[in-house]
């Protein structure tokens, strides 16, 4: 097979496969979502609730033992860790596809690094950029398309107003999980919607920076930028990365099951520090994003005034030219 059919058959197999691996990266990051409420938020708020029950109180034994059954299903704690054990050997084998089927020249080195990324947490390759389509990548209802400003301005339309509804629901959990503590502790559906909030939150903010960063020109700038959103998603990983940590200073070597995982994480304090901090970070990005809320609106006005002055400096220009000539023929005359 020589060169021409070797790229032909490579850009036949980025077309078809785009779409299956943006939807399996997406798969992956809701079963990271849920993870980060199973094993970060559920421990946190359990933890709060049980301090507020009263144990002189003849309920108390009842409200310890509905606190300590397990909120979520865990048919979908299983079925998550289905999608990420059949994800993840997926997004590698196309790494390690592309690395030994695309050239490491100056220009691809990068994108090797990329794959490596992508093989450590696989729905970071929801927008991989592909060599074989010009360096285009593929989004769903838009399809191959170049990372320009156009498309960057597009998806900062599409984010804007939705990331702020997202963003403002912390507030409805912040009010449910510090005002309303003893209901929290008695209704299970309560605690429920509390995690399902904060799992839609993450959600959304790790979707919308995967996006976004993607499509960014220059990455790490776009990540010091954007530090705020980087620290919403970071937060209850990092936390979770410590208790594992923990679990290997107790040199389990069995699996353990979530109930036990969940006990064994109430004792790591700094779990819920992170949770706090997760919350004050997302206050924090609200007023950012009331703050500059529409930057290219601004960027429009900008321009438009920039057009005036060039006018404005045009006319002005001209006026001088005029009066120069007639100087300059008042100096022949005399």
């Amino acid at each position: 097979m020589n060169r021409f059919h070797r790229n032909v058959l490579h850009r036949s197999i980025a077309c078809r496969t785009a779409p299956a691996m943006f939807a399996m990266s997406l798969a992956f990051l809701v079963c990271q979502a849920v993870l980060v409420v199973v094993w970060v938020d559920v421990p946190d708020l359990s933890e709060n609730a049980l301090t507020m029950i009263d144990p002189s109180s003849p309920e108390a034994t009842r409200l310890r033992s509905v606190l300590t059954d397990d909120v979520i299903d865990h048919r979908f704690i299983d079925v998550a860790a289905i999608v990420m054990t059949l994800v993840w050997p997926i997004v590698i084998a196309e790494s390690v596809w592309h690395w030994l089927t695309r050239s490491w020249n100056e220009e691809n080195r990068k994108y090797h690094w990329f794959g490596l990324l992508f093989c450590i947490c696989p729905s970071l390759r929801m927008c991989a950029r592909s060599p074989e389509m010009n360096y285009r990548l593929w989004l769903p209802g838009l399809g191959w398309r170049q990372a320009n400003r156009r498309l960057r301005i597009r998806l900062e339309h599409g984010f804007s107003v939705p990331m702020i509804v997202i963003a403002l629901m912390i507030l409805p959990v912040l009010v449910i999980e510090f005002f309303l503590k003893a209901q929290v502790a008695e209704y299970t559906w309560l605690r429920l919607i509390l995690h399902i909030g904060t799992g839609v939150i993450w959600f959304a903010f790790a979707l919308e920076f995967i996006l976004k960063v993607s499509v960014a020109e220059k990455k790490l700038a776009y990540c010091k930028k954007h530090w705020i959103d980087l620290a919403i998603i970071s937060l209850p990983i990092f936390s979770f990365l410590r208790s594992l940590q923990v679990l290997r200073a107790t040199k389990v070597t069995k699996l353990l099951k979530i109930q036990q995982l969940t006990k064994l994480a109430r004792v790591y304090r700094l779990r819920g520090t992170a949770v706090k901090a997760l919350r004050a970070v997302v206050l924090l990005d609200v007023f950012q994003r009331f703050l500059h809320r529409d930057p290219d609106r601004a960027i429009a006005k900008l321009e438009k005034r920039l057009v005036d002055l060039e006018s404005e400096a045009k006319y002005i220009q001209r006026s001088i030219n005029k009066l120069r000539r007639s100087r300059d023929a008042g100096n022949e005359v005399e």
